[in-house]
């Protein structure tokens, strides 16, 4: 068994956990999916994720229902059943542990934060989105943890390398990053960033880079104008005055980036240009 090796199985058990978080969590299952034993599955897992495999799955549904909360119209009730949870009680107690507010508190506390005015922008942000049915994207990825800024520069590094090594690299390719986490929720060192690129051929892949797919679906697409650093700006002003009034809702999938710069490092930040996807129904 090579370190490589062990690394492919346990990333495809951590994004079968991501795909499928409202179905039931089966220990034979993953076991079987990372090709170990159940008897040693707990500790490799643990060992490999920082967490144990319920706390894992636990805090990715306790951080999508804070994301609800704040950016959807469903009850306390409706989102603590598709948390896990038989009842309101449990969940508020979990909840209240986690993020040290009651549910309806961290709704209350973020409504009257989203209200306020928004600092100067720095950016340009077509705020009448382009509403897209895009096809399902075909990606090889690859996936760091940490801050985003630094998670991003090392996902796109390792990815870089391999794709120009590999002559992958075409006109047509497209450049996309997949955020998964909302600072505001998530520990630093727990953030998910995979830097991806467009791919239309088998593609022999090493044990970090992976294949992966964003399937089709409805986009609103916004243009956002500037350096990377003012995203979390544009989200807040997509999330906290675009959405509330649009009339639609999120989907329960993850925002995406598409970078129109060919080379983000010769270009000055005042002129970058960034597609951002919000998934919406």
């Amino acid at each position: 068994m090579t370190i490589d090796l062990h690394r492919i199985k346990m990333d495809k058990v951590l994004r079968w956990i991501e795909e499928n978080m409202d179905k039931d969590l089966n220990i034979e299952k993953l076991s079987e999916i990372a090709c170990y034993s159940k008897f040693h599955f707990h500790r490799l897992f643990r060992a490999y994720a920082g967490e144990n495999v319920i706390a894992f799955r636990k805090r990715l549904l306790l951080e999508r229902a804070a994301h609800q909360l704040v950016y959807s119209q469903s009850n306390i009730t409706e989102i603590a059943f598709n948390a896990g949870y038989d009842n309101q009680s449990s969940f508020n107690k979990a909840f209240r542990k986690k993020f040290d507010n009651s549910p309806s508190e961290f709704r209350n506390k973020k409504l009257i934060v989203n209200n306020d005015p928004l600092p100067e922008l720095n950016v340009e942000i077509a705020m009448k989105p382009e509403i897209k049915e895009i096809p399902t994207l075909h990606l090889i990825c690859v996936r760091k943890q940490g801050s985003y800024k630094d998670a991003s520069a090392d996902a796109w590094g390792a990815l870089m390398g391999f794709a120009y090594s590999n002559k992958i690299m075409k006109k047509e390719t497209k450049l996309i990053g997949i955020s998964y986490d909302n600072p505001e929720v998530t520990n630093p060192e727990q953030i998910r960033y995979d830097a991806c690129i467009t791919v239309d051929s088998d593609v022999k892949l090493d044990s970090e880079v992976k294949k992966i797919e964003i399937k089709k679906g409805r986009y609103a697409v916004f243009l956002h104008k500037g350096s990377y650093d003012k995203f979390s700006q544009t989200y807040a002003e997509i999330f906290n005055h675009w959405l509330p009034e649009s009339g639609y809702e999120l989907r329960d999938k993850p925002c995406f980036e598409i970078y129109l710069n060919r080379d983000p490092r010769r270009t000055k930040p005042e002129n970058l240009k960034t597609e951002i996807y919000v998934p919406i129904r």
